[in-house]
């Protein structure tokens, strides 16, 4: 037991001096429908913290959500209603999903304060970032095993998903093994899957994001309850070179910029952002030749003072609109 310990504890050392620094895949600014989110490469800081833009405000302005202090001495952080005076803090640490794809698939640690974490898989594939991905087991080729799908790079805490699945593949068929929340120890155990005459064996438990999730229940080997199989092609889906790492979503949630990979780069992105004016909206009616007849309303104010006053307070404004063409 003591050498058992022993190897645990230096094998935890060693995974944690691999994975201190940001994965070179990770570097960079990436954008997604509604913010940037950027990877520093030359960082002061003693730890690495992630970058976050809002696009608020339907996209017309770009919010400096989260971002190290020293942010805010080499650019002025503009002051509004959809920012706060101080950007919030978010601390990143990285670790390997499965130890053959550790360049693809990785799990973001966001850190915003001791009490709150939020535990983010992710998989790259060719400068995209996706959400809902899928990793070969390395001896039984047909077992795709799942993370927790969460809603992304956020600065706010995220709900904990109680359910996770795996795909298990055969021929042109693939079921959809569910998996949930659990507080039974972590077993490598092996259950059956029968559906008719066949049978398949997949993991007892899953473990992802530091929780456990089990496909059984207690001490049972069968998974019960099978759901009939799916159409299964692979060239339906989005997968890496060798096809071990399998993408159900069908577009990334982020993509990174080409040729943008600096903190000068990120503040011309936000100030060219927040320079745009917003085009006028569509007249309600649409322009027409109208004839104002001004000499019939000009008979009609002659003798009456009070219009007389109000148009002598009007010239300071502007020429009226028969003084225009």
């Amino acid at each position: 037991i003591m050498k058992k310990s022993i190897f645990i504890i230096i094998f935890l050392f060693i995974s944690t001096r691999l994975f201190a620094q940001i994965p070179e895949s990770l570097y960079g600014i990436w954008e997604g429908e509604d913010r940037f989110v950027f990877f520093e490469k030359d960082s002061n800081t003693d730890r690495p913290q992630v970058v976050i833009l809002l696009k608020e405000y339907y996209g017309w302005y770009y919010d400096r959500a989260a971002e190290p202090k020293e942010y805010a001495e080499k650019e002025t952080r503009t002051r509004n209603t959809g920012t706060t005076r101080i950007a919030e803090q978010v601390f990143l640490d990285v670790n390997p999903i499965n130890k053959n794809s550790r360049k693809n698939c990785l799990e973001l640690v966001l850190e915003y304060s001791k009490n709150q974490k939020n535990y983010i898989p992710i998989c790259i594939i060719k400068d995209n970032m996706f959400l809902n991905f899928y990793i070969q087991d390395e001896e039984d080729k047909n077992f795709y095993r799942g993370n927790l799908r969460t809603e992304g790079i956020k600065v706010s805490e995220q709900n904990i998903p109680e359910n996770l699945s795996c795909l298990y593949v055969s021929d042109d068929l693939y079921f959809d093994v569910r998996y949930w929340l659990t507080d039974m120890d972590y077993s490598y155990e092996k259950v059956s899957l029968k559906f008719k005459s066949e049978e398949y064996l997949v993991d007892k438990h899953i473990f992802s994001c530091g929780l456990n999730y089990s496909s059984v229940s207690g001490r049972s080997k069968k998974i019960r309850n099978v759901v009939a199989p799916f159409s299964f092609d692979i060239n339906n889906y989005i997968t890496n070179e060798d096809n071990s790492i399998l993408v159900m979503d069908s577009k990334p949630y982020l993509t990174k910029l080409a040729d943008k990979s600096t903190f000068e780069d990120l503040m011309t992105i936000v100030k060219t952002a927040n320079s745009r004016r917003k085009p006028d909206p569509e007249p309600i009616f649409p322009p027409n030749d109208v004839n104002w007849h001004w000499d019939l309303i000009d008979m009609l104010e002659a003798n009456n003072p009070i219009i007389q006053a109000v148009r002598e307070r009007q010239k300071a404004f502007g020429p009226r609109a028969k003084n225009i063409n």
